[in-house]
């Protein structure tokens, strides 16, 4: 598995409430057409935003990459994202484990 994680702020004049609304339209409209795509965690961070994607293998999340700026719902979301700052690096887990706690 491969862990996707992107760190980002907002463009100036998206609101939170905006970009929320856009995410969730992103997970219907993107996310779900992604082959490989098991889980997504939108977070915040004390200066912006992390997006972490769970992928079953390397091979989809290069997939997705290779699509990714051709794609019209997966740009909209995107258009949302200051590009200054902006890092994207990809992790292969090595260990996953569930609890019940």
């Amino acid at each position: 598995m491969i862990i996707e994680i992107t760190k980002f702020q907002l463009k100036d004049g998206v609101t939170e409430d905006i970009f929320n609304q856009a995410s969730l339209e992103f997970n219907k409209n993107y996310c779900s057409r992604c082959e490989g795509l098991v889980r997504r965690h939108l977070v915040k961070t004390d200066n912006g935003y992390m997006d972490i994607f769970l992928w079953k293998s390397r091979e989809h999340v290069e997939k997705v990459q290779e699509t990714f700026m051709q794609d019209e719902d997966a740009m909209k979301f995107a258009s949302m994202i200051d590009t200054v700052g902006f890092e994207m690096k990809n992790y292969e887990a090595v260990g996953i484990y569930n609890f019940n706690n």
